[in-house]
This record gives C-alpha cells, sequence and structure tokens, in this order.
C-alpha cells in the first residue's frame, strides 16, 4: 500500500486478492480521539485529505466525460472519488463509498462502483501528517443476476457494477457484516454481502400516503425502459441521499435528498421511510424534514440513539464563504410529523486555533483561524462519540472547486469538537 504523496498518484491495492474483494487487515490501530478536551464553540481538532488524483486499479475510465480543472481524460485505472457516503471500523480505518463516478447515468458507464477501505493520518495539534492510505476496495456486482432490468456488465460473468447502473450515496453496515446501500436513481435500497455481491434484488421505495404505489425518479431503470412506467415523483437526482440505522440495527431510515413532487413539495419537507433489516420491506412509518429557507438539499443522516441524530443541510453554493451548510441536531416524533430541529454546527464557521489545514495554497478559502467547509457537496457525517463529529466532502472529481476557484477539490476529513456533548 503506498500513501498519497502528490497530486497523480495511481494507488497499488496490493492487499486484494482479486478485483473487488477486499483483503487487507490493518494492525496499526488508528488513536482514538479523545473527547475529554473542552472548547467553547465548535473547534476543529483532526484534518486530513487524499489528493484529488488518486487512482486505484482497474480499467481506465472517463471516456465519456471531458474533465475539468486541469485534469482530462483518459484516467489511468479507477478515480478514489466522490466519497458519498463513510463508515468507521473498529481499527480506526474508514469504508468510504464512492458515487456513482461522473455525474450522471450517461457519463458513468466506465466508472466501478466500490467501496473503499482508506487510514487517515489525521493532522492534529500534537502529530499527524494529514495524509490519506488507501488499503483496499470492495467491488460491487451482481453475479446472481438478482437485478432484474439491464445493467452495462451484464453479459460478463461478475456483472460489475458501474455509474451508469446505479448512484449509491447513503451506506450502512449491519451487525452480519453486510452492507444496505441507499440509491438515488430508483430510488432503490440495495443489500450486499461483506465482500460486495448483491444479495437481493433492488427494493423500491413505496409512496407513504399511497403504499401500492411506488415512488421513482426520473432516472429509473424501468421508465426509461418504458417498463410498468410511474409518473415519477422522486426529483431528478433526488432519491435516496442519507440513511440513519437505529441503534439495535433493526431500522433504517433513508432520507430523500429533496422534496418529492406534489407530496408536501411546497411546504420543502423530505421524506423519511422506516425499514426492517429482518423483514427486508418498509413498515409504512414515515417522518418529514423540514429543509431551512435557505437550504436547497440534505447531505447525510445518522442518529446517535434511538430517536435523536444529525442530518447534513445545504445550499447548492461552492466556493462562497456566505453559502449555507450545516450540522442539524434532530429528533423523529411520531409517524407522518415533522422531526424536530436545532442548529448543531456552522460548517462555515468552525474555530480553527491550531491552523490544522497548514499552508494553503493561493486562492484558498476558508483556512485561517475560522475553518470553512465550502462544498457544493458535504455528503458524510460520522459521530465518533459524545463530542466528536467526523465529515467528509465528495469532490464532484473533477468538477468542483469548493476551497479554491482555479484548482478541483482533494477529499477533505475534518474531526470538530463539540462544546456540548449529545449524549
Amino acid at each position: 500500500m503506498y500513501k498519497t504523496m502528490s497530486r497523480k498518484t495511481l494507488v497499488a491495492l496490493l492487499c486484494c486478492a482479486s478485483l473487488g474483494l477486499t483483503a487487507c487487515n490493518d494492525d496499526n490501530d488508528q488513536e482514538q480521539t479523545s473527547p475529554n478536551e473542552k472548547v467553547t464553540e465548535p473547534t476543529l481538532i483532526s484534518f486530513a485529505k487524499l489528493p484529488v488524483e488518486t487512482y486505484a486499479a482497474g480499467p481506465d475510465s472517463g471516456a465519456y466525460v471531458k474533465g475539468a480543472n486541469g485534469i482530462y481524460p483518459p484516467f489511468k485505472g479507477q478515480p478514489v472519488q466522490g466519497f458519498s457516503a463513510a463508515l468507521k471500523n473498529e481499527d480506526g480505518s474508514y469504508m468510504a463509498m464512492a458515487d456513482n463516478g461522473f455525474g450522471t447515468q450517461d457519463n458513468s458507464a466506465d466508472f466501478l462502483l466500490r467501496i473503499y477501505k482508506i487510514k487517515p493520518d489525521f493532522k492534529t495539534k500534537t502529530k499527524g501528517t494529514s495524509q490519506v492510505t488507501v488499503q483496499s476496495f470492495i467491488q460491487l456486482r451482481d453475479p446472481n443476476k438478482l437485478i432484474p432490468f439491464n445493467i452495462v456488465n451484464g453479459d460478463t460473468a461478475e456483472r460489475l457494477l458501474t455509474g451508469a447502473d446505479f448512484d449509491p450515496e447513503s451506506m450502512q453496515r449491519t451487525s452480519d457484516g453486510t452492507y444496505w446501500i441507499g440509491d438515488e436513481f430508483g430510488p432503490y435500497l440495495l443489500h450486499f454481502s461483506a465482500d460486495g455481491v448483491l444479495l437481493d434484488a433492488p427494493i423500491a421505495l413505496p409512496n407513504p400516503l399511497h403504499p401500492t404505489q411506488e415512488l421513482r425518479s426520473p432516472q429509473n431503470q424501468f421508465n426509461k425502459a418504458q417498463i410498468n412506467f410511474v409518473e415519477p415523483l422522486v426529483q431528478q437526482s433526488g432519491g435516496f441521499e442519507g440513511m440513519a440505522i437505529s441503534s439495535d440495527g433493526q431500522y433504517l431510515y433513508p432520507l430523500i435528498e429533496k422534496p418529492i413532487k406534489s407530496i408536501r413539495e411546497t411546504e420543502r419537507q423530505l421524506l423519511i421511510s422506516q425499514f426492517d433489516v429482518k423483514k427486508k420491506a418498509y413498515t409504512g412509518k414515515y417522518y418529514w424534514f423540514q429543509l431551512d429557507s435557505q437550504a436547497t438539499n440534505i447531505g447525510d443522516f445518522q442518529l446517535f440513539n434511538d430517536k435523536e441524530g444529525i442530518i447534513i443541510e445545504r445550499d447548492a453554493t461552492q466556493n462562497n464563504l456566505g453559502g449555507y451548510k450545516k450540522l442539524i441536531r434532530i429528533k423523529l416524533n411520531e409517524s407522518g410529523q415533522l422531526v424536530g430541529r436545532e442548529d448543531l454546527v456552522d460548517l462555515i464557521k468552525i474555530a480553527n486555533p491550531n491552523m490544522l489545514y497548514g499552508i494553503a495554497r493561493e486562492g484558498d478559502i476558508g483556512t485561517g483561524q475560522v475553518f470553512a467547509f465550502p462544498f457544493e457537496t458535504i455528503e458524510d457525517v460520522i459521530i465518533e462519540n459524545g463530542t466528536t463529529l467526523t465529515v467528509f466532502n465528495d469532490n464532484n472529481f473533477p468538477g468542483s472547486t469548493g476551497r479554491n476557484a482555479k484548482l478541483a477539490d482533494d477529499n477533505e476529513i475534518i474531526q470538530i469538537r463539540l462544546p456540548k456533548a449529545l449524549f
């Protein structure tokens, strides 16, 4: 394994026994963040970044994109980018899932859907390099032919999944080691084994007001093939974006990214549905999240007990210190009701007394004593403990320019200390 030391780095994933199989064990445990250090405001305590031009083993990609910000195809291998969901491992590493690749179904047929195992060496007040090691990956695939519509690699034995097949935007891992992934195109719930094999056919989302009716997006694969067409009420790029799991692992709570057409659309409320993991079925319970007047969508959803959690709420701006990027503390109420909400962290105004970003490049913004996360797509929050949160950006390789208007964004990972414990 190699650490990404420069902007152009080809990651040799030597720990992978074959394409798509995770085979690494890391004995170097990451030091756990201590919740004991007191702060008076949300404070940056750790920083790391994976350079934008980090590539993993695999076929060349980018044949259907033009490139941007000085980075142009063909890309040598698979870009390790666009982290749309992340989970913490016991050894201090993270499972970071890439989204559909280059932004649309039409341009991502050569982007392979993967979950990467990464290990940050966080820069803190006392130590750390801020570098991130890519250790291995899980390749998502459907060798058992459970997907009931055509996929890009449908005629191959492994049926490796691509960004033209699904747009994975949220992820949880259950006690049996399997992964549940929320897809934006269907939207669907997808269930994978620990090594990436699809275990069940994609599970559609029912309309909570008309349970026999399926909710679909304009990118839904059946609709595009004119099979059992259903009027798409889920907005374009508005399917599953966040997904929490209950403390006991019994329920998933997938959250739609944008308001559903004709269903509380004018009220700007987002649907949260309850899904029974054991029964592999929706329970019929649902909740509504009220968007702030400045927000356009959400980025992630995690629970820290059975009722309370955190949602990333944001607008569509980037490279703007006046943008709206917040962590919202929420509380589930009764089914059919709005969830309670209160501001938790303004991601544009984070105290940075130890100047953890390091040396700023010409044009970088938000790197000083007041640190900002000025990215359009902030899509991952992990609750490390009662006072420590980890947040990732999705860098939309190579198009986003949130940190610097003239440079493609890296994958940044930050840890924030809260002044008041969540639990």
